[in-house]
């Protein structure tokens, strides 16, 4: 696997574990935390706006949502005092 693709996946995972950081800190507010749980059960959930069978597209709504929802996750600083 090329360095480059694995510094993608590496960050991906990073910024991952942060927004379960963000999600498990006492200071972030209820409605971002509400949101991150309703962001996730709706990626993993069997409704969705746009059906799996639909090709290519009924599976990307979930990714981006998912992606849209790490990064917005990420915006929020924590303190690091736990």
């Amino acid at each position: 696997m090329p360095v480059g693709q694995l510094n993608i996946f590496s960050r991906a995972a990073q910024m991952a574990r942060y927004a379960v950081a963000v999600f498990m800190a006492r200071e972030t507010p209820l409605y971002v935390k509400l949101l991150l749980a309703g962001g996730l059960l709706y990626v993993i959930s069997p409704w969705d706006l746009i059906p799996e069978w639909v090709p290519m597209v009924g599976i990307l709504d979930d990714f981006a949502l998912a992606a849209l929802l790490i990064a917005w996750a990420n915006s929020f600083r924590i303190s690091d005092k736990n």
